[in-house]
């Protein structure tokens, strides 16, 4: 199995460190990329080409919803937000693999994490 491309877009730094500290514990799953705005996010995507994309909604000047309305998705798709109450049937459009609250629970994520590849999680024997 080739491993999960990932780019993670999030303006809040230590929301990208933690992530990539947890997803850094699977080798099938490969942090091509970060950014903080959509600016750098619209590059990285089309240059990186990811397979997913861990996409914070609120960022500075435009929204991660401006950024996937902007682009041609070709990636699965985890939202990361402080505000789903909020924005959760808007999200709901773009159709998201999973949606994480901040704070980020590793549990959370390894639960998005076996919704992205079951396999990685067979692997692991992780049943979400």
């Amino acid at each position: 199995m080739e491993p999960l491309r990932t780019l993670i877009v999030d303006d809040v730094r230590l929301i990208r460190v933690e992530l990539k500290m947890i997803l850094s514990e699977y080798p099938e799953i490969d942090i091509i990329g970060e950014a903080s705005n959509v600016r750098e996010a619209k590059y990285l995507i089309s240059e990186l080409k990811p397979d997913v994309v861990f996409l914070d909604i609120q960022l500075p000047g435009p929204s991660g919803f401006d950024l996937l309305d902007r682009i041609e998705v070709n990636f699965k798709l985890v939202f990361i937000s402080s505000y789903f109450d909020q924005y959760y049937e808007k999200a709901k459009k773009y159709n998201p693999v999973d949606f994480l609250t901040k704070p980020i629970s590793k549990e959370k994520l390894v639960t998005a994490i076996s919704k992205l590849s079951p396999e990685i999680m067979q692997k692991y024997k992780v049943i979400s």
